[in-house]
């Protein structure tokens, strides 16, 4: 997980920082500004050149590149559908180790999607195995620490799916491998927002879940309580939100991890849908408390995305 020296939280919907306004100059130009999408889009080098590039969904289905070249232009690569519906979750990273980034995503019940590049502009589409879910958020890290990395998926109507990638860089699903089970007993469902970090700096990946559920207005409801999934240090994960203080009861959408302080370790930030933004500070043992009062962050608002990130340097 990156640690960032200042903070600036960009949401969907809504904007908010603990700096002075920033200025950014429009240069949507460079772009091939031919796609609409209501999703997310993602900034990242595709193909190992150094050189940043921009992933997007136009339609929320058909999935297309702007490679930039050394001089700052870009060119436009277009891989075509990777579902017939539009995607509610997807996630970007080099599953097969072959120095491409690959995607997976996932919609409304419309199975799990995995389109593995082997150069700019060639890629083969599979299905992947396992339950057919609702997809919301998706996140890719290395669950079982050997060295490849794996996907998860929160699915909107029951526990969320993993999938951990085989030596032919295929992810193979494994629902068993984490028990997702609640105390009270539920049907496990409300995961929409989703990150894999070490929040507790032992050097192992842990796996924090945003919660919501829709018509379920009371927050002794656990399909409305964040969940917090700890390694132990042999891959083996428990639900612990509630004993590290990041058990929010509110509804969630979003959450991610940063160092707001400098001071080492990862503090983090919630996004709700029915109470404001919430900043939690760590205390150096993974231990948080909420400071939003008076952080300058208290913004209600319909947000759909969060992330850390050094705007100002």
């Amino acid at each position: 997980m990156i640690k960032f020296s200042a903070l600036g939280l960009l949401t969907v919907l809504g904007t908010t920082s603990v700096h002075a306004q920033l200025s950014f100059t429009n240069s949507t130009n460079l772009m091939s500004n031919t796609t609409t999408s209501g999703g997310c889009m993602g900034v990242v080098d595709m193909n190992g050149d150094g050189l940043d590039d921009i992933a997007k969904l136009n339609n929320s289905r058909q999935f297309m590149v702007d490679y930039q070249n050394a001089d700052g232009t870009f060119t436009l690569v277009d891989y075509g559908n990777i579902a017939g519906q539009g995607q509610w979750g997807w996630a970007i990273a080099d599953m097969d180790n072959n120095g491409h980034k690959d995607v997976v995503s996932g919609g409304s019940y419309d199975g799990t999607h995995y389109l593995r590049i082997t150069s700019a502009g060639n890629a083969t589409l599979q299905d992947l195995n396992g339950p057919d879910i609702f997809t919301q958020a998706m996140s890719i890290g290395d669950v079982d620490n050997n060295g490849r990395l794996d996907v998860f998926a929160c699915h909107d109507d029951g526990p969320p799916s993993l999938w951990f990638t085989n030596a032919s860089g295929v992810p193979v699903n494994n629902n068993a491998y984490i028990n997702w089970a609640t105390d009270p007993t539920s049907d496990m469902s409300g995961n929409y927002g989703s990150c894999f970090t070490d929040f507790d700096n032992d050097g192992d990946l842990d796996l924090y879940i945003a919660h919501c559920r829709q018509g379920v207005n009371s927050p002794d409801d656990p399909r409305r309580w964040n969940r917090l999934f700890v390694n132990d240090g042999n891959n083996n994960f428990t639900d612990q939100a509630e004993a590290y203080g990041i058990q929010i009861r509110n509804q969630t959408w979003t959450a991610d991890f940063g160092d707001i302080d400098n001071d080492g370790d990862l503090d983090m930030v919630a996004t709700n849908h029915d109470a404001t933004i919430q900043l939690f500070e760590n205390d150096g043992t993974g231990n948080y408390t909420d400071i939003t009062a008076g952080c300058g962050m208290e913004v209600n608002g319909f947000f759909l995305q969060s992330k850390f990130v050094d705007f100002d340097n």
